[in-house]
């Protein structure tokens, strides 16, 4: 057996070839075009019977702030800085509460498009009135209720409003203040009129709840009022007691006041402070140097007093005047001793001065002393004085700011009650219609035109879809190449699927090999011959044997016009080995009683007598003969392989049409005989599990396999194969076939 080892490089090709799918759509193009006329010609009738529905569009402006003459937002608006607020309002343009008003006012509830049980009655009324139509019931029944008196009832207005909001939709425009209103109703002018009175709707509700929030506020404010000007009269009362009870007119000039003294006294303070330190260290210097004239004339506050300093200075004089007379006279001398006199009394005088001065340092400091002690006692009361002026002026402040508080509030209320009362006949809104909705004139839905190409381009889909899958799990041999890629086998050739008239209802027949007309079936058989001698070019085996997996694949066929093209080159024989249902002679034109291989193994005719020899192909024939009960014995008998043996004296090649390996096991048997098979698959027919459970049986019984021949390939493979076009080649004669032996 020759296999066929598998290509990556061709495995990747086919995955990515495009002409095999393509292949595919092409031949189921009559079932896809099918499916897809249907389903276009059920979608067209479905979308013509849909009841058009017509979509008006009116367009909102909401503005973030209304237009108001006064402003008192702080009251109740919300914050419109925020998208929530545009949320807000396409949610109320959305709600209940503006459908049902809409549905009120233009009657919707009575339009039978959107109330299914105007002129219905219940089942049970149904009930009622057909059996009081029966006189007999009647006067056990109650009187029927007409259809026009049914009452309506909650789930019937829930129904409506559904219905009703089913058909509206509110769409914002993008990055704007702007938003559509869309209805659509199979009538074009109600569709205007309910877009338009949504709109309507929105505005007077909003407007209506601006009023009512305008007189909500006026009451609430008017009663916050009358309470807050009590507050204020009780604060002011307050302070005023305050005022009088501790004697205050004004604590602003009182504070100031004691302030200024407090640091007054504060300075005098430090100024003793400093006057005393100053005292105590001079005293301390004079008890250091008590006694000692000229210890204290040391100290710069006694020797720099004037009077010291005179007599410093008269007391130098003396000195002086004591030194001259000492030069001129004695001791015991009237002037020297004046002059002595004169000195002794200024250092007398002077000593004195100095004691007077220290006694009048000691005397400044305790006069000091008890300035600091008098200033510090004063300052003391100035604060407990300043402390009972800070608590009362606490107490002040608290009471001056409830009552601050009280007006400002009193005045801020007042202040919105008067707003509220100028604006409160004022229609402030905060939308108005960019554009009211006018009359539809062509239908929203269905798109007709659109909604047919849909369903035709997904027809289509599906049907592309449908055939790949098909294709995917049929899992057949469609051309040549899927001979080595699937199946790992080696390829032999193909015939192409012959379309002749003739042959519509009846098997192709011997004369088909030489038929001008089907040159391309014509070149297929020689090529197969071709590769059938090339193969088999090193080997002595004369004897071909051609089977297939299943009945109908073309084997017949195939081993006729294989042994006609090898009997243009040699002497050739075939024999139908087919005991079952033989089909050789049958295609030769031979009667049914033809004698053939039956009667040489049976009967012992001669086998010279039971060949049929044709003149046009020169071809030997050895039909079936009589169909036997036991054809697997007598192609298992000696007598057979004898036969064999003595048909390959006479001739150079002997081909045998063997039974299908599925149906039988004759097969097997001629082709341990012959040393070889010839496999004939049927294109996309068989599948290519079926040909493996083929090849296993002939691998398990050790038959080799010659090659696949591949059957009824479609014209547009066999075409692109051999680059060939029908006309191309030109009738081929007995001296082509010469040269190619040759």
């Amino acid at each position: 057996m020759k296999l066929i080892e598998p290509n990556p490089v061709a495995d990747q090709t086919a995955r990515l070839d495009l002409k095999r799918y393509l292949g595919v759509i092409g031949r189921y193009w009559l079932p896809i075009a099918l499916f897809v006329l249907v389903v276009t010609v059920i979608a067209t009738v479905f979308v013509l019977a849909i009841t058009p529905v017509y979509r008006a569009t009116a367009t909102l402006l909401i503005e973030s702030q209304a237009n108001k003459a006064v402003s008192i937002e702080e009251v109740y608006a919300l914050d419109t800085s925020k998208k929530e607020y545009y949320q807000t309002q396409f949610e109320i343009l959305r709600s209940d509460h503006i459908a049902e008003k809409v549905i009120d006012q233009l009657g919707i509830a009575e339009v039978r498009e959107f109330n299914n049980t105007i002129g219905k009655l219940s089942a049970r009324d149904q009930l009622l009135t057909a059996l009081y139509r029966i006189e007999p019931l009647q006067q056990f029944l109650p009187a029927p209720v007409s259809p026009s008196s049914v009452p309506d009832s909650e789930a019937a207005r829930q129904a409506v409003l559904n219905k009703f909001k089913s058909h509206l939709a509110i769409e914002p425009i993008r990055n704007t203040q702007l938003v559509n209103i869309h209805f659509g109703s199979a009538d074009p002018a109600l569709a205007a009129k309910v877009a338009n009175a949504i709109g309507t709707a929105y505005i007077e509700s909003n407007l209506e709840a601006r009023l009512v929030a305008t007189q909500t506020a006026s009451v609430w404010i008017t009663d916050r009022l009358g309470k807050l000007k009590d507050n204020l009269d009780s604060a002011e009362m307050m302070l005023t007691e305050f005022l009088k009870a501790e004697g205050l007119i004004e604590l602003s000039d009182i504070d100031e006041l004691a302030g200024t003294e407090l640091t007054n006294l504060t300075i005098r303070v430090a100024e003793a402070r400093d006057r005393r330190v100053a005292a105590e260290a001079l005293y301390a210097q004079l008890q250091d140097k008590r006694g000692r004239t000229s210890g204290l004339l040391s100290v710069p506050e006694i020797s720099n007093h004037p009077q010291v300093r005179d007599l410093k200075n008269a007391e130098t004089d003396a000195q002086r005047r004591v030194s001259e007379l000492a030069k001129r006279y004695g001791p015991k001398h009237d002037k020297m001793i004046q002059a002595q006199a004169q000195l002794d009394a200024v250092r007398a005088r002077t000593y004195s001065v100095i004691n007077d001065l220290a006694s009048g340092i000691e005397k400044e400091l305790n006069s000091a002393r008890e300035q600091e002690a008098s200033l510090i006692a004063t300052l003391n009361d100035k604060k407990g004085d300043y402390q009972d002026i800070t608590s009362k002026r606490a107490q002040y402040e608290s009471l001056k700011r409830d009552v601050d508080a009280s007006r400002q509030l009193y005045e801020m209320f007042l202040n919105r009650q008067k707003e509220t009362t100028a604006t409160s006949d004022f229609e402030a809104v905060n939308a108005r219609f960019t554009d009211k909705a006018a009359t539809p004139q062509d239908p929203f839905r269905p798109q007709t035109t659109k909604l047919i190409v849909i369903s035709a381009a997904f027809a289509l889909l599906l049907g592309i879809v449908g055939a790949l899958l098909a294709d995917a799990y049929r899992n057949t041999i469609e051309k040549p190449e899927d001979v080595e890629e699937k199946l790992g086998l080696q390829h032999l050739g193909f015939l192409p699927r012959v379309k002749a008239k003739r042959f519509k209802n009846t098997p192709l027949d011997h004369t088909l090999y030489l038929d001008p007309d089907e040159v391309l079936f014509a070149e297929s058989v020689r090529t197969i011959r071709t590769s059938i001698l090339l193969t088999m070019t090193n080997s002595q085996r004369k004897i071909l044997s051609v089977t297939s997996s299943l009945p109908a694949e073309g084997k017949t066929t195939v081993a006729i016009n294989l042994a006609q093209s090898l009997a243009k080159m040699e002497r050739t024989l075939i024999i139908d080995c087919d005991l079952r249902m033989p089909a050789v002679g049958q295609r030769y034109g031979l009667p049914r009683n033809q004698a053939g291989l039956t009667n040489v193994l049976v009967m012992g005719a001669p086998v010279s007598d039971c060949i049929y020899h044709d003149d046009e192909t020169q071809l030997d024939i050895l039909p079936a003969g009589l169909l036997p009960p036991n054809p697997q014995e007598l192609l298992a008998s000696p007598k057979f392989a004898a036969l064999l043996n003595q048909l390959k004296q006479s001739y150079d090649r002997i081909i045998l049409d063997t039974p299908p390996v599925h149906v039988v096991s004759d097969s097997l048997i001629l082709g341990r005989l012959a040393g070889g098979m010839l496999l004939v698959v049927k294109a996309e027919s068989t599948t290519e599990k079926q040909v493996n459970q083929t090849v296993a049986q002939l691998v398990r019984h050790d038959i080799a396999i010659d090659g696949v021949v591949l059957n009824q390939l479609a014209a547009k493979y066999a075409e692109e194969k051999y680059k060939l076009h029908y006309g191309y080649y030109k009738p081929q004669n007995q001296k082509d076939d010469t040269l190619e032996a040759s």
